[in-house]
């Protein structure tokens, strides 16, 4: 019984391709075209994942232009406020003026 309903599948399906040979031709060259565009180099694939790189990559570039404005903007303060200069020289470089006194207070942090 399997037997005989997979062979007249098989008849039903040979009988189909004998007398639709321009249908199927034209089936087979319509999803070759739709593999081509999809998977090729310049397919929809390959162009969906440039865009998301091209995404990632303008808000980086974005990011940067921010930080670089920042950086002009600190070196434009150190060029014209001396108290911008002096607060670095005391913050970064434990810099005082004559006379002053430092007192570095160590806390313990283990109680």
């Amino acid at each position: 019984m399997l037997k005989q309903s997979r062979d007249s599948i098989l008849t039903v399906t040979a009988r189909f391709i004998k007398y639709h040979k321009v249908l199927i031709g034209i089936l087979v060259l319509f999803l070759a075209v739709a593999a081509y565009s999809v998977f090729s180099d310049k397919g929809l694939l390959t162009r969906m994942k440039m865009n998301r790189e091209k995404e990632r990559l303008s808000k980086l570039l974005e990011d940067e232009k921010k930080k670089q404005d920042s950086l002009k903007k600190e070196i434009e303060l150190l060029n014209t406020s001396d108290k911008k200069i002096e607060k670095i020289a005391r913050e970064k470089y434990g810099m005082t003026k004559e006379g002053e006194i430092i007192y570095k207070i160590e806390i313990d942090s283990t109680k």
